[in-house]
């Protein structure tokens, strides 16, 4: 039986996952480190859970909850058929158990009361989930199955992937094991997992694979060949059960899962694997039809040097952040780490040569553009983005932060080191040689100049010319107009004319433009144009307008719209604290 400890940590994670997020506030100072339930799925260098993990952690403790049930441990009830149909529920085998065949697996496959019992919970409440299992299989079975064969294992023994973590790299689980095998860390490590600040390469489908499939060979050879106890050992610890087997005078898994000799979850474990196996094998007959199966999951390797961003890489791929994330789930950052020199990354298929020439046109400074910020006691994320001329919104999401007020003292953050690059085109100077301050190839050519101009060409400014692109945002569950504007520093307004929409609605997967694509003109200082500039900027320092206060307004966002610090504005507003309201007129000067 499964601990209360257990149940309680499932039940608290679930609710962590599925808590509302507070109002954002990006002046809140960062909260001393605190213990709380996501401690044990994410580091001590607070690195915040992206929204891919939290999703995969939410289902995976859902349907740990409802395998509770199924060993009688938090509300076993039959399924609903036998209450409305009792003899129609049970006049024919829903098992199908006379059609199990074991010569059809390259696994040991019985078919016994307990493999029984955990077939009747996936055909039940667990059906939604073994239906999702199925889905994803597609996407990693054809990569397993050619290293299984590579290594001559049983190709069944990708089941053991399916009830670890139901094929998705975002899995953790409440004991912190994570990814598509549900490594722990210190045997992740042991079998050359690299998983520190940058990188957890539980999550990477193919290390992970390579490192399960050798430590499940060498339980294989430790236990004599008996994958029964290897696949126990897998999950409770070789150590507990070679004790196990000493204590018992028996190496029959079925007499030690009889007694206490394992912890319930290892006893159930086996039968459960048979039962995924059993179901698998068959999926049509036991009426899983109509599902929507992934593609295989297919890329092109190339390699790029060390601390590179994702942002440039995925420009010159061609690709979506997200997609080229999804393709290489192990990186905890927004860049590849410092070292090696040069490293490997996943890219779309048919992607290399144009990858590799787009890298070569951007300059070196702009492909190394992170460095790390430690949280200091009495630092908000808007003081932060202060401190490096970023925008809040801009830290936030090269961070993951779904919730700008959720940093803590001592929490780690990437920071690049060119606000433009997080959000402009890598590539925008590549036409003239490279620097980040010439016109892009869709600036307007110059237009002829006037006699008059060109005389008085030696005394005019110089000017360069810096074109932004346009920054979007894919609409999440939770999501809302009001609250992305007060998100990225802009009105509702401005979002609805940018995106042309009429009302406030707004779909899940949408792309919303959150910030409009722009181009400013510098002009050089020189020597006979700086008392002019000072006279002008004099002036219009005495000048001030007026703002009105929108819904969703806070005084980072209107600072970052207008250029100046949250004291000025308190300071010409005569404000004390930081509360705004709608309809409240602030005084900007400048």
């Amino acid at each position: 039986m499964p601990s209360h400890l257990s149940v309680l940590l499932l039940r608290g994670l679930l609710s962590t996952a599925l808590a509302q997020e507070p109002a954002l506030d990006a002046e809140a100072p960062a909260v001393e480190p605190k213990e709380s339930i996501w401690a044990f799925i994410e580091s001590a260098d607070g690195t915040p859970a992206s929204p891919e993990v939290r999703a995969a952690t939410q289902e995976m403790v859902e349907e740990r909850i409802a395998e509770l049930g199924n060993v009688g441990s938090v509300g076993a009830a039959p399924p609903i058929e036998y209450y409305l149909d009792p003899f129609g529920a049970t006049a024919l085998d829903p098992l199908h158990l006379d059609k199990v065949d074991p010569k059809e697996f390259d696994i040991p496959v019985v078919t016994n009361s307990e493999v029984k019992k955990w077939m009747e919970y996936f055909l039940g409440r667990g059906r939604k989930y073994y239906s999702r299992y199925l889905e994803r299989s597609t996407q990693w079975l054809p990569m397993m199955h050619r290293q299984i064969e590579a290594r001559g294992l049983p190709k069944d023994l990708t089941y053991l992937s399916m009830i670890e973590s139901g094929f998705s790299t975002g899995a953790t689980s409440y004991a912190s094991a994570a990814g598509l095998w549900q490594f722990m860390t210190y045997t992740g490590k042991d079998y050359g997992l690299r998983i520190d600040w940058w990188v957890d390469d539980r999550r990477d489908p193919e290390k992970a694979t390579d490192a399960a499939l050798r430590y499940l060979a060498d339980l294989n050879k430790m236990f004599s060949g008996d994958w029964w106890l290897s696949w126990a050992s897998y999950n409770g610890g070789q150590g507990r059960v070679m004790k196990a087997t000493r204590y018992a005078g028996t190496t029959d898994f079925w007499k030690l899962s009889a007694g206490s000799y394992l912890h319930t979850e290892t006893d159930n474990y086996v039968p459960k694997l048979i039962a995924a196996a059993i179901i698998g094998k068959h999926p049509e007959r036991y009426g899983f039809v109509g599902l929507k199966y992934l593609p295989e999951w297919k890329f092109d390797a190339v390699e790029v040097p060390a601390s590179t961003s994702v942002a440039v890489m995925a420009k010159c791929a061609g690709m979506t952040e997200d997609a080229f994330l999804a393709l290489n789930p192990a990186l905890r950052r927004y860049a590849l780490p410092p070292e090696p020199a040069v490293q490997k990354v996943r890219i779309a298929v048919g992607k290399t040569a144009s990858f590799k020439e787009n890298l070569a046109k951007v300059p070196k400074e702009e492909q190394l553009t992170l460095q790390r910020h430690t949280v200091k006691r009495g630092e908000s994320l808007g003081s932060i983005a202060r401190k490096y001329n970023l925008s809040v919104s801009e830290i936030a999401r090269v961070n993951r932060i779904g919730n700008i007020n959720n940093i803590s003292v001592g929490m780690e953050l990437v920071i690049p080191s060119n606000g433009a690059v997080a959000a402009a085109d890598p590539l925008r100077s590549t036409e003239t040689g490279g620097s980040s301050s010439s016109s892009s190839k869709s600036d307007p050519p110059p237009k002829a100049e006037s006699k008059t101009t060109a005389s008085s060409a030696s005394s005019a400014p110089a000017t360069t010319t810096k074109t932004v692109a346009a920054v979007t945002h894919t609409v999440k569950s939770g999501d809302t107009l009001s609250g992305l504007a007060s998100k990225y520093g802009v009105s509702t307004s401005q979002l609805q004319s940018w995106n042309k929409m009429k009302g406030t609605g707004i779909q899940v997967g949408q792309k919303l433009i959150v910030k409009a694509a722009s181009t400013t003109t510098v002009a050089a200082s020189t020597s006979s144009t700086t008392k002019a500039a000072s006279t002008s900027s004099s002036s219009s320092s005495s000048k001030s307008t007026s703002y009105t206060v929108r819904r969703g307004d806070t005084l980072s966002s209107i600072a970052d719209r207008y250029g100046c610090s949250i004291t000025e504005l308190k300071s010409w507003n005569g404000l004390k604290g930081s509360t705004i309201y709608p309809g409240q007129k602030l005084k900007i000067k400048g």
